[in-house]
């Protein structure tokens, strides 16, 4: 069998070419030594760069399944707190409802997904939770009341 002119060369160890220039003069040791010192060296820039690439791929897989992990728990914690405002609104507690699927939703959605809170955003979701709740604590009119004047007796 012959070999075709494009098949490539295996590519001897160092180990390998080593212990083929031993059989010859030390003269011929010390040359193919020093012709090996590149090839080494070279051998350990590629090594050194694998692992390198290796460590990114980890730490991107790292990052990802942290994500990914947030995005769940903003879902659930999301989606417990709008259950949790249907539950307790339908039972007449309207400021628990009106605290539960407030902008504290968003807020925590945002803290979740995006990782990061605007100070801004922050303070502005706090004043409009304030509202919702002011809202949702207000005393309810008596229909038999609307039409009295004020100051007198029913």
């Amino acid at each position: 069998m012959t070999r075709s002119a494009s098949a490539p060369k295996p590519q001897l160890t160092t180990l390998e070419i080593v212990l083929q220039w031993a059989q010859l003069p030390p003269e011929h040791l010390n040359v193919a030594m020093q012709a090996l010192e590149p090839e080494l060296a070279r051998q350990h820039q590629r090594e050194l760069e694998q692992a390198r690439l290796e460590a990114a791929d980890a730490k991107d897989a790292r990052v990802h399944k942290l994500y990914f992990g947030g995005l769940i728990a903003g879902f659930l914690l999301s989606t417990g707190m709008l259950t949790g405002a249907v539950v307790v609104g339908v039972n007449g507690q309207a400021w628990l409802a009106a605290m539960l699927s407030g902008p504290s939703v968003l807020s925590l959605a945002a803290l979740f997904v995006l990782r990061k809170v605007d100070a801004g955003a922050a303070r502005q979701n706090a004043l409009i939770h304030r509202g919702a709740l002011a809202a949702g604590t207000q005393p309810a009119v008596d229909p038999t009341l609307q039409g009295a004047p004020p100051g007198s007796v029913v």
